[in-house]
């Protein structure tokens, strides 16, 4: 579930000419809250993409395994898309990866994010509670807007 700003939602709600002001958001930083399979996979992809990325998990263990998982995941795509040219995947694998940070506090970094997107276990009460706990940290420009 992706955490978009008031300001897009409202855009596209309200306004006949949504598909214009959506064209008008760019995405760069990317939070992805949740470490497991699909967090770990998502910020993947973010970070091949171009966008920098912190994952955000409750504990460094499964953040430390989160990137090994990417890096062996790279690692693998690297291989036969840069058969010819290993160099070349060396460098696509080491620039994927210094795209991903990591971080146990996930209010700490939703500030400076353009989109949050959750991973985190399926329970309807640990996700509400996890974005009201996000919502008071969210940018004050956003939330007037």
């Amino acid at each position: 579930m992706a955490f978009v700003t008031r300001q897009f939602v409202r855009s596209v709600s309200s306004s006949s000419t949504a598909s214009a002001s959506a064209k008008k958001i760019i995405v760069k930083h990317v939070a992805v809250i949740g470490g497991g399979l699909m967090g770990a996979g998502i910020a993947q992809v973010a970070a091949a993409t171009g966008h920098t990325v912190v994952l955000v998990d409750q504990a460094e263990d499964i953040l430390a395994k989160s990137k090994k998982g990417i890096e062996e995941s790279l690692k693998k795509i690297a291989k036969k898309k840069f058969a010819e040219n290993p160099t070349a995947g060396g460098e696509f694998v080491e620039k994927t990866m210094s795209s991903i940070s990591t971080s146990t506090d996930a209010a700490s970094i939703v500030h400076s994010t353009d989109l949050v997107v959750e991973a985190i276990v399926e329970n309807l009460k640990v996700k509400n509670e996890l974005f009201q706990r996000l919502d008071k940290f969210a940018p004050e420009l956003l939330k007037h807007q």
